[in-house]
């Protein structure tokens, strides 16, 4: 994985009045929205009223807006040197999945010297960074994947670190490597605050889950004692004409037939086909399910509404296995 941003060109006030303009051409441009207030002092470029735009303008998507990657741009001139971006910062722009929306505030890591504070939607965490645990893109430093894992788990807690670690296992092309790294982080932050969430994280996390819902699925089955499932399971069926057909599965129990998938939106934009309409994924999926249900499996299926009432999921699915023990 690489980090997943670009970031736009920022000028500070200072710079622009070096440029020749006057803060009251500054206020003009404001207005007119070919320029864009990203925090105080700090500008980019807008989108005017009759053209498309460029730099912030075109990240943050309408006039006035505000978004990550200029944020940080403004961020970085105001913090200067000495700072590295992390935590849920460093996680978005990795381009990890959150489980809500990310919050606005700029999270650094600095020398334990200075002291943690929060100010103007900044938040400072002291501590010490190895080299190898500082990336650096686009001239701005950022804390590396394991680490920013880890530090999102110890920050935010089991489950967005979960989520955010089985989804960059999956698309890491070291997965073993990654896991490494964030192993000896956690060794190096023994004792630090949140580090036993960061360790239960390090030992559930997965690379065999494809989507958040899917992670999400996996903790909600871990926390209500239903038994592990096997994870992408591939299930091969005999077809008419003596052909045999090869299903992919979210979930299955095996020994009781039982089959387990998350539907998520995502899912189905996912398995679409080069000129498939939306009804013919689902049509498709009609089929499939059919196909193994014949072959004596059970399907059940959940949604993120069913994750957000995990006692009665639970109870259900360990009720249907249950009952075909």
């Amino acid at each position: 994985m690489d980090p997943d941003f670009t970031l736009p060109v920022i000028r500070t006030r200072q710079a622009i009045l070096d440029t020749g303009l006057c803060d009251n051409e500054i206020r003009h441009a404001l207005a007119a929205g070919t320029l864009v207030r990203i925090r105080r002092g700090c500008y980019g470029d807008g989108v005017p009223a009759d053209g498309e735009g460029t730099q912030a303008g075109k990240a943050s998507g309408e006039r006035g807006s505000e978004t990550l990657a200029p944020r940080v741009a403004a961020a970085a001139i105001r913090l200067g040197d000495g700072h590295v971006f992390s935590h849920a910062t460093a996680a978005a722009l990795w381009g990890l999945p959150f489980l809500g929306d990310p919050s606005e505030t700029i999270h650094v890591t600095v020398p334990r010297t200075a002291h943690g504070c929060r100010r103007a939607m900044v938040h400072q965490h002291p501590g010490a960074l190895l080299p190898e645990e500082i990336v650096v893109r686009q001239g701005i430093r950022i804390t590396g994947l394991a680490r920013t894992l880890v530090d999102v788990a110890r920050t935010e807690g089991f489950r967005p670190g979960v989520v955010m670690a089985d989804h960059a296992l999956r698309l890491s092309p070291d997965p073993e490597g990654l896991m490494g790294a964030m192993r000896v982080s956690i060794g190096r932050l023994k004792g630090a605050s949140g580090i036993g969430e960061a360790r239960r994280m390090a030992l559930f996390a997965t690379g065999a889950a494809e989507s958040p819902g899917e992670s999400l699925s996996r903790i909600v089955l871990s926390e209500q004692h239903v038994p592990i499932p096997q994870l992408q399971y591939r299930l091969t069926l005999s077809m008419p004409g003596g052909r045999r057909q090869t299903y992919r599965t979210d979930f299955a129990w095996e020994r009781q037939k039982v089959i387990g998938e998350f539907d998520g939106r995502t899912k189905y934009e996912r398995y679409r086909r080069r000129g498939e309409t939306p009804g013919d994924v689902v049509f498709r999926e009609k089929v499939r399910e059919d196909a193994i249900r014949a072959a004596g499996w059970l399907v059940v299926r959940w949604t993120w509404e069913d994750l957000t009432r995990p006692d009665q999921l639970g109870r259900r699915l360990r009720d249907v296995l249950a009952g075909r023990s």
